[in-house]
């Protein structure tokens, strides 16, 4: 932060202004900013502030074109100043892709029959993170799951204990480093700082679950327009985390070749009239449907609504599939994942999707929208902007629970050595 950053955010303390947050999730098909003021003292996250643009210049979570973005990011983040009567520097930014995914990671030290202390704990958090050997990846987030003295695991805090070795499973979730420096790079380039980058889908869980479903299980899909992805929790924690670069707007393209139309006119005919379930819709009800003619010029056209839950079935079908396979591998390989399944993003809002869902994983399904943000209104408490919600709760509540490197204009995305320095010094506020 800036000195001048500090010493506006210092006259505020001093003077009594609550501070404000800012959050930016950055997807394949928006951009959306959300700005909030707390009171000192309150948990709460109430919205006095927020933005959205289409989201140009970002293909399946990674940029293709970062002159584009940079645009949709400033409109978008100017849009939510204008309605806080705030301006910002610092946001907390969300990524959907490209290819996030968790990895367990194991580590220990030995005690030598001794009481436990916190730097033995520290110890072993640093040797597990430093078994991550993935170069070309940088870590977002890093958690640690649950200690084991000499073997017999299920210790959450083993401090005072006495064992002859500590071992400690840690959560990391990370994405390829080059991509997401790009996209720092491209907010930066907006005048903003991105102190934090989170994982999209570990946000939309936090917004959208409930404290039972986080402690006792529940998988979060977060179906957006270029990538799908679910986050895994229980007990707490994340467990899981992982991401397809295939989501809703496959389905457009699958609807704009099948009718012989445009891209645009797809969308619309989705977004309007489209279903994944022929309950959904009466058969032999007939929409507007353009086609492109000879001259490539679009022409008046029809087409029944079965017609159009038959194109846009096999799509989400697929996806929802390819989706399970990913995580009946990952509870057979690693852990048993929890069945319960909410559903949130843009595509989430397709009629019908929750019956499809509840065929595919074979397990009750629920539609979820922003339940833990107030001041968000009719346009913005829907599916849609799940992500960036909990972008809000993530930054109130310190990140968590979860070990997250700092990112500033200067020094870009942290290094494998700042994510231990990390770790060590949030095990120092929390142990």
């Amino acid at each position: 932060m800036s000195s001048l950053a500090s010493r506006m955010k210092m006259r505020e303390k001093l003077a009594g202004k609550p501070p404000f947050l800012a959050a930016l999730d950055i997807g394949s098909s928006k951009v959306a900013c959300l700005i909030s003021k707390t009171s000192e003292g309150s948990k709460s996250v109430h919205v006095v502030g927020a933005g959205h643009q289409l989201s140009r210049g970002v293909k399946n979570g990674a940029i293709s074109d970062m002159d584009s973005l940079e645009r949709a990011i400033r409109v978008a983040v100017e849009q939510a100043e204008r309605a806080a009567d705030a301006r910002i520097s610092d946001v907390v930014l969300g990524i959907s892709g490209p290819n996030l995914k968790s990895n367990y990671l194991d580590g220990g030290v030995n005690v030598g029959n001794r009481e436990i202390t916190q730097m033995h704990v520290r110890d072993a958090i640093n040797s597990a993170l430093a078994t991550f050997d993935a170069p070309d990846r940088q870590i977002l987030h890093a958690t640690p799951l649950g200690f084991a003295l000499d073997g017999a695991g299920g210790v959450k805090d083993p401090r005072g204990m006495i064992a002859t070795r500590l071992t400690v499973t840690m959560l990391v979730v990370s994405g390829p480093a080059a991509p997401l420096k790009n996209i720092a790079q491209c907010v930066s380039r907006a005048h903003l700082n991105p102190v934090s980058i989170v994982a999209s889908p570990y946000a939309a869980g936090l917004s959208v679950l409930v404290e039972d479903e986080i402690e006792q299980g529940a998988t979060v899909i977060d179906m957006g327009g270029g990538v799908t992805s679910a986050a895994c929790f229980y007990e707490g924690n994340l467990i899981y985390l992982d991401s397809i670069p295939v989501g809703g707007s496959r389905a457009s393209s699958d609807l704009a070749q099948g009718l012989g139309t445009t891209f645009a006119a797809a969308e619309r005919l989705k977004t309007l009239h489209g279903a994944v379930a022929l309950t959904q819709v009466q058969a032999f009800d007939v929409v507007d449907a353009p086609r492109l003619g000879e001259d490539g010029r679009l022409e008046a056209g029809t087409t029944s609504k079965a017609e159009l839950t038959n194109m846009l079935r096999p799509r989400f079908e697929e996806v929802l599939e390819l989706l399970e396979k990913r995580l009946s591998k990952a509870s057979a390989q690693y852990r048993p994942l929890p069945r319960r399944i909410v559903l949130t993003g843009g595509a989430s809002q397709m009629p019908g999707i929750r019956d499809v869902a509840e065929e595919v994983f074979r397990a009750p399904v629920r539609l979820a929208r922003p339940a833990r943000v107030t001041g968000l209104g009719e346009t913005y408490q829907v599916p849609t902007f799940s992500a960036v919600s909990g972008l809000l709760k993530w930054e109130m509540t310190g990140g968590a629970g979860a070990v997250a490197p700092m990112l500033s204009k200067s020094r870009g995305i942290s290094n494998g050595s700042s994510i231990i320095e990390r770790a060590t010094n949030w095990l120092r506020e929390n142990f």
